[in-house]
């Protein structure tokens, strides 16, 4: 009778130890075999959420198997899907329709639904949201990765911004090879970009109520999901080109009108940099939103990629700096913490050395999923110890 109770026991315990999986696997194109950047990946019936980075790979930590997956994706038809396994998921989503016909039916429908996907939004400007993150910034120096630096805080936002956030752990490493471009505040560049989404400011460079007229509004193609129809409007900005403008396109439901993704296109970027530039900087952006389960708009991550085109002492240089934000889980209970106001005097670094490395927490953390660029790049500088010193200096 005793080993029978024993028996049992590890047999419960055992039980206990495998449902709760970190789950991991790539998504591609059903027809083309082509990964799928940002799909949307929620575990059913909880606030657990990731998306896929740019080569269609993602890692969802503490699910309890087996559990149902929803995988969203505006271009592509929904998919939910049983799963009793954890490791090497490898799912094929089907592209949705296009509907080309009815684009040019009613030249205003892309302004009506712009104007209405927005004051929906402004209706909740004033209810914030607060979830864990994780934010990555990388360097490449004419193709070759110089710089990296990551982040997992807690974030306070709201449909307009992001408001705060609060530092948990952090980790930096940089090449030192004679040759350096650094941002100090790269991540206030993403954050506020994260801004641009919805708030309503004066000034007619972006889409935002008070200017819609200074934008040629289109809605370019209708993609057919099982619900509704998603309308991918195109706004391009008509005033003076030489200054700082924004060209976004939205995806917005037709009978919902929440938005579901922005991508914006960002040029002549205002900042300053201590080298000639010989062509005014430019940025991209693509946003998604955790829209099918609340009735607004909730950021779920924000990419963002700068261009620079300098000449430092007779040489040319072309920085990229690559930067991903994912919130990754919405928690209530955050907001009882003091948050460090979003300014543009915050300086990344200095956070960042605030904060003792922590080795053992990012060695395999399930949250840390890397392109194959950024992989190499951090496997190179662990070998080297140069997260633990700040800066390789060989």
């Amino acid at each position: 009778m005793q080993k029978l109770l024993v028996f049992v026991f590890l047999f419960l315990m055992t039980g206990l130890a495998l449902k709760a999986q970190t789950i991991q696997g790539k998504i591609v194109d059903e027809t083309t075999g082509e990964a799928i950047p940002f799909v949307s990946i929620a575990v059913m019936g909880t606030n657990n959420t990731t998306v896929t980075n740019d080569a269609g790979e993602f890692i969802l930590k503490n699910v309890n198997l087996p559990t149902k997956l929803r995988y969203s994706h505006v271009s592509y038809i929904l998919l939910e899907d049983e799963i009793s396994t954890a490791n090497n998921l490898f799912v094929k989503l089907k592209a949705a329709a296009i509907n080309l016909k009815a684009v040019v039916v009613d030249p205003y429908r892309g302004q009506r639904l712009i104007k209405a996907a927005l004051e929906k939004a402004k209706e909740f400007e004033k209810e914030n949201f607060y979830g864990n993150a994780f934010y990555r910034q990388l360097t490449s120096i004419n193709g070759k990765a110089s710089q990296i630096y990551e982040l997992f805080y807690d974030l306070e936002f709201n449909v307009s911004k992001v408001k705060g956030w609060l530092a948990k752990q952090s980790r930096f490493a940089e090449l030192n090879e004679g040759l350096s471009f650094a941002m100090s505040n790269q991540s206030y560049l993403t954050f506020s970009l994260a801004g641009y989404l919805f708030e309503d400011r004066k000034t007619g460079r972006f889409v935002t109520l008070k200017n819609l007229k200074d934008f040629e509004i289109t809605i370019e193609k209708y993609i057919e999901q099982k619900d509704q129809d998603i309308a991918v409007v195109v706004c391009k900005y008509k005033g003076n080109k030489k200054q700082f403008y924004i060209n976004s396109t939205y995806y917005i439901g037709v009978e919902d009108t929440k938005v579901y993704r922005l991508e914006n296109s960002i040029f002549n970027v205002p900042m300053s940099i201590n080298a000639i530039s010989k062509i005014p900087p430019t940025a991209t952006t693509i946003a998604t939103f955790n829209s099918s389960r609340t009735d607004i708009p909730v950021l779920e991550s924000i990419s963002s990629k700068l261009y620079l085109n300098l000449n430092a002492k007779g040489r040319t240089l072309n920085p990229v700096i690559s930067a991903m934000l994912t919130v990754y889980q919405l928690d209530k209970t955050l907001k009882t913490q003091k948050f460090t106001e979003l300014t543009k005097k915050v300086q990344d670094k200095a956070i960042i050395e605030s904060i003792e490395y922590n080795p053992i927490f990012w060695k395999d953390n399930p949250i840390v999923k890397q392109t194959a660029l950024e992989d190499a790049f951090i496997k190179m500088m662990e070998s080297k110890s140069a997260f633990g010193t700040m800066i390789d200096t060989q």
